[in-house]
């Protein structure tokens, strides 16, 4: 925690340009007494004094940016609303121009129920959260459509359809890019003051001290966080 500490620090003080973390055990955080912070993303908020911030999950098919991050499937249904789906539309919007020289990114926004809802047949959050918070994004000059049925929303930004895929919750929008791009894919923290990347995975204590390690997420981290340093 205390590395963790420093190297924000020194990237608000313009010490380093950017920041990579490498995976941590969100029990043994929680363990060592730091509860408030669930994980890297919540403590550099707070530390950046920023309220709103999105992970971006970048991979050389998918780039995709999560409306919630770490919430169980309950708890989502108190957290859920027009906000925490805009915030994520405008940060991704922003992140494409500024960082990927997009001039007019296509931002896609996948649907919270099966079939997305399906007309409120199978839940209501997307006529009354999911469709007015794509409405002010278009109000706001943002080319997003949506929302789409999650089991297919992917295929169309591999078919280039779109360059982003907002999802609603932590695995409707890691499955797709750990299944295409496990050793290539990156979290970038958006809305913060500095750079900030990581894997795209968690710790892996179950292969520890026996050589078996991937570092192909680590070094992509790394390589995003040089180039955009250097935007």
């Amino acid at each position: 925690m205390a590395f963790c500490v420093d190297a924000i620090e020194a990237a608000k003080a313009g010490l380093v340009d950017a920041i990579v973390t490498a995976p941590i055990s969100k029990t043994s955080w929680a363990m060592a007494g730091y509860k408030n912070f669930p994980g890297h993303t919540e403590l550099l908020a707070k530390m950046c004094n920023v309220r709103n911030v999105a992970m971006m999950f970048v991979s050389p098919k998918l780039k995709v940016v999560l409306a919630t991050i770490h919430l169980s499937l309950l708890d989502l249904h108190d957290m859920f609303t027009i906000g925490c789906v805009f915030n994520p539309i405008d940060h991704a919007d922003k992140a494409l121009r500024e960082w990927f020289g997009m001039e007019k990114p296509r931002i896609a926004v996948a649907g919270l129920n099966p079939h997305a809802g399906e007309g409120g047949r199978f839940g209501d959050e997307e006529q009354r959260i999911i469709a007015p918070a794509i409405l002010m994004a278009r109000e706001a000059g943002i080319n997003v459509e949506g929302p789409f049925p999650a089991d297919t929303v992917f295929l169309k930004a591999l078919d280039d359809e779109f360059d982003c895929v907002i999802a609603m919750y932590h695995d409707q929008g890691l499955i797709p890019v750990k299944l295409l791009g496990w050793r290539e894919a990156v979290n970038l923290t958006l809305g913060l003051p500095i750079i900030r990347t990581s894997p795209d995975h968690g710790t892996g204590f179950d292969i520890a001290g026996k050589s078996k390690a991937d570092p192909g997420s680590f070094i992509a981290a790394v390589e995003l966080a040089i180039k955009l340093a250097n935007v």
